[in-house]
C-alpha cells in the first residue's frame, strides 16, 4: 500500500481529518495530539498505516516515524486494536509512553480510551520483554535524554517540587508537559500542563 500521503487538510473531526490529495479526499484517522497540530487549509504530509479487514479499510496517519512505529508495536499485543493504539498516542507522547514502560506506570497507560488496568499491565510487560529482544524497539523506548536529565536544575521540575510534588511525580509531569506542548511553551504554561496531567492521573487512580 502507500507509505505516506501529502496534501491539504480539507476538514477535521474527532480523531480524523480529510486530506485532499490532488482532488481526492482521504479519510485519515489521527491521534488527538496530531489533530491539534493540523489545521484546515494547511499543507500536511502524513506517514500512513493501512488497516485492512474484510468489511473495512482504514487509514491511520502519523507526523513522525516514532509515532507510527509505536502504533504498529502496540497492534502486535493481544487485545490492542487500532482504536486503542491510537488512543495511547492521543494521551501519551512516545517519550511519555517510554517513561510509563520503564517505570511500570499502569495509571498513565490507562488514560488511553479503551485501555483498562489489565490491558495496560499486559502492554507494559510485553513491551519490556520485547525491548531485550528487538534493538529497534529498545532504541524507540529506551530512556530518552529528556527523562535522564529531568530533575534538579529543571525550572519546571523545581516549580512542581515547590508546590508539593514528589520527585517522581515532578519528573513524570515535567517530561509529559514538555513533550505535549513543545519547545515554544513558557515555563508557566508547562507547569500548568504538568499540574493538569497530575490531576488526571490522580482521578484515574481513584
Amino acid at each position: 500500500m502507500f507509505a505516506f500521503l501529502r496534501g491539504t487538510v480539507a476538514a477535521t473531526a474527532v480523531n480524523r481529518i480529510i486530506l485532499d490529495v490532488n482532488g481526492i479526499g482521504f479519510d485519515v484517522q489521527v491521534s488527538d495530539s496530531a489533530l491539534r497540530r493540523l489545521k484546515r487549509g494547511q499543507e500536511a504530509s502524513l506517514l500512513t498505516y493501512c488497516h485492512i479487514r474484510e468489511d473495512s479499510f482504514q487509514i491511520f496517519g502519523f507526523l513522525s516515524e516514532e509515532e507510527k512505529a509505536l502504533f504498529v508495536e502496540c497492534l502486535d499485543i493481544n487485545g490492542v486494536g487500532p482504536k486503542a493504539a491510537l488512543g495511547i498516542l492521543s494521551v501519551l507522547s512516545v517519550t511519555a509512553f517510554a517513561m510509563a514502560i520503564q517505570e511500570h506506570d499502569v495509571a498513565a497507560v490507562t488514560r488511553a480510551p479503551g485501555v483498562g488496568k489489565k490491558l495496560a499491565q499486559r502492554i507494559i510487560l510485553e513491551m519490556k520483554n520485547r525491548m531485550g529482544q528487538h534493538p529497534e524497539l529498545n532504541e524507540l523506548l529506551g530512556a530518552p535524554d529528556s527523562i535522564k536529565t529531568a530533575g534538579e536544575g529543571d525550572d519546571v521540575y523545581e516549580a512542581l517540587i515547590s508546590l508539593g510534588c514528589t520527585p517522581v511525580e515532578a519528573k513524570k509531569a515535567a517530561t509529559y508537559a514538555r513533550e505535549s506542548m513543545g519547545e515554544d511553551a513558557t515555563d508557566e504554561d508547562l507547569v500548568r500542563a504538568a499540574l493538569r496531567s497530575l490531576a488526571k492521573a490522580s482521578h484515574v487512580k481513584r
